[in-house]
């Protein structure tokens, strides 16, 4: 009878880490991050996300000496979505050394991401570019207008039929941030989905985070 109590727990702790098992992704010492799911983040450390659909904003941050001088080399702001659950993931960066290479990278940037079997993962990819001066961005209100359109990493919130003409407005003027890698829809035609949007960051969230949600609401 011991055993089998003793089998049974183990079976359900093994259940239970399965069940709660999520997405872990290392990131290399020559990227720089922008935006996590939509939020303001830095740095280079490792992400733990949760299990589906995920969006990391980055810069590549590197320097290369080419003829006899020292350059730092920052990238333009790229983004990557991937669709994975309960994997160990990589991304890599290939190595800058000229300004040849630089050029090269920031108009076609190539990168990968493989799993724990070094297997390489399908993500999809684009760029979060502004014209003009670049300082004061607020890269929170730019991936919010990237994923009203339909640009490749995009998350593709969709407008509702009917919306309250102050998020009507609130749409029109966010959707003018330019993007990088197709032409903007029609800003008449752009409305955000509340209800969309709050479902997806609610999923993002962690357990505590959703309580206190939850406590907002009631």
């Amino acid at each position: 009878m011991n055993r089998y109590i003793i089998a049974l727990c183990s079976s359900i702790l093994l259940f239970s880490a399965h069940a709660q098992a999520d997405v872990s992704l290392a990131l290399p010492s020559n990227l720089e991050l922008v935006l996590v799911n939509g939020n303001n983040s830095s740095g280079n450390d490792s992400l733990k996300l949760n299990n589906g659909s995920n969006q990391i904003a980055f810069r590549y941050i590197g320097r290369y000496q080419q003829h006899g001088t020292q350059t730092q080399f920052k990238s333009d702001i790229i983004i990557v979505k991937f669709d994975e659950k309960n994997s160990k993931l990589a991304l890599t960066l290939p190595r800058i050394r000229s300004n040849s290479a630089a050029d090269e990278f920031n108009k076609n940037p190539q990168l990968t991401i493989v799993d724990a079997n070094d297997q390489s993962i399908h993500f999809e990819q684009g760029k979060l570019i502004k014209e003009g001066l670049q300082l004061g961005r607020d890269y929170e209100q730019e991936i919010a207008a990237y994923n009203l359109t339909n640009n490749s990493a995009s998350l593709k919130l969709q407008a509702a039929a009917i919306a309250t003409p102050a998020i009507v407005t609130a749409s029109s003027a966010a959707v003018n941030v330019q993007t990088g890698d197709v032409n903007q829809a029609d800003p008449s035609k752009q409305q955000i989905n509340v209800g969309q949007m709050l479902d997806f960051w609610y999923q993002q969230a962690d357990e505590e985070t959703r309580k206190a949600f939850k406590e907002r609401i009631k």
